[in-house]
C-alpha cells in the first residue's frame, strides 16, 4: 500500500505543478514570475527537448524492460517539468492527458513487472503524448489514421460477412489503437471532437457485445466512425478512412487479376500488329498519282 500512497502523492503533485502553469497564464502571469524566476523561450526550448529525450530514453528502456534505467529516465522526466511554461503549447486538457500518461507510467514502474504489455502501452503512450507536445505539426501519433482506418476495415468486413467474433476482435483492436493515442490528440484537438470519438467508441463497444448485432444500426455505427476518424486526424471530407472492402482480404487476387489484365493488353497489341503486317497495300498507278485531287 506503501508505493500505492506515493504514487498517488507524486502523481497529485504532478497535476498540480502542471496546473498552476495553466492557471498562471490563465491569469496573464507567466509561471516564471509566479515563482519568482526568469525563463526565456530559449530555456523553454531546452527545456521542451530535454523532457522529449528523457521520454524516448525512457520508452526504450521500458520497452527493453530495463527497470533501473527507466527509473532513472522516468527522474529526468520529472526534472525537465519543473518550471516549464506551457504558455501556447496546449489547453488545461492537453495538461491533464499529459500528466495522467506520467501517473501510469509511475504507477506501472512501481510495479516492477518488466516485460509486460501495461510496460509496452503506457511507454508508447507517454512517448506519443510529449510527441504530440513537442511537435505539433508533423507529431508521431498522425501515423495511426491508417491503423484506425485498417480496424475500422476489419469491423466492416467482419458485418459484413456476419462474424461476431472477428467483429469484437477488431473493434477491440480499434479500441486499444485509439487509446495508444488519445492523450496525444488530447493536447492538439479541441476536446469536443475528442468528446464525440469517445462517444461513438462507447456506443460502438455496446453494439459489437450483442451476440446477435443490429446489423442495420451497425452500418451506421461504422459510417459515422469513418466520419470521426477523419475529423480526428484533420483530413478532408472525401478522403477515403480505408480501401474498399471487396479484395483486401486477399490480395494475390488484385495482383493476378491485374497481371492478367496486362498480359491481355500486350497480346490485343501484338495481334493488331501483326494483322497489320498481313494487310496488302495497293500502290497507285502512274495516272492515278496524277489524278487523285481532281474532281
Amino acid at each position: 500500500m506503501k508505493w500505492k500512497g506515493s504514487c498517488l502523492l507524486v502523481a497529485l503533485s504532478m497535476i498540480l505543478l502542471l496546473l498552476q502553469g495553466s492557471q498562471a497564464y490563465a491569469d496573464g502571469l507567466p509561471v516564471a514570475q509566479a515563482a519568482d524566476i526568469k525563463i526565456t523561450e530559449q530555456e523553454r526550448a531546452d527545456k521542451l527537448r530535454q523532457l522529449e529525450t528523457a521520454t524516448e530514453s525512457l520508452y526504450q528502456d521500458m520497452q527493453q524492460g530495463n527497470t533501473q534505467k527507466a527509473n532513472q529516465d522516468m527522474e529526468q522526466v520529472i526534472d525537465s517539468l519543473e518550471r516549464l511554461s506551457f504558455k501556447g503549447l496546449t489547453s488545461v486538457e492537453g495538461i491533464h492527458a499529459l500528466a495522467e500518461s506520467i501517473m501510469d507510467v509511475k504507477e506501472t514502474l512501481a510495479k516492477a513487472v518488466d516485460g509486460q504489455e501495461e510496460w509496452i502501452s503506457s511507454s508508447a503512450r507517454l512517448r506519443l503524448a510529449v510527441n504530440s507536445l513537442t511537435h505539433p505539426k508533423q507529431a508521431l501519433w498522425h501515423q495511426y489514421y491508417k491503423v484506425l482506418g485498417e480496424d475500422l476495415q476489419r469491423m466492416n468486413q467482419a458485418r459484413t460477412a456476419g462474424s461476431g467474433a472477428a467483429l469484437r476482435e477488431a473493434y477491440l483492436s480499434l479500441k486499444s489503437h485509439y487509446e495508444l493515442i488519445r492523450p496525444a490528440a488530447v493536447i492538439r484537438k479541441d476536446i469536443t471532437e475528442i468528446s464525440r470519438f469517445d462517444s461513438w467508441l462507447y456506443y460502438t463497444d455496446s453494439l459489437t457485445k450483442e451476440k446477435e448485432a443490429d446489423m442495420s444500426a451497425l452500418a451506421s455505427a461504422l459510417q459515422q466512425g469513418e466520419g470521426f476518424i477523419k475529423e480526428l486526424f484533420g483530413k478532408k471530407g472525401d478522403e477515403p478512412a480505408f480501401l474498399p472492402i471487396g479484395g483486401y482480404g486477399n490480395p494475390w487476387n488484385w495482383s493476378l487479376l491485374i497481371g492478367g489484365w496486362i498480359l491481355l493488353a500486350l497480346f490485343y497489341t501484338a495481334y493488331r500488329k501483326y494483322r497489320a503486317n498481313q494487310t496488302v497495300i495497293s500502290v497507285p498507278g502512274k495516272n492515278e498519282k496524277n489524278d487523285r485531287f481532281r474532281f
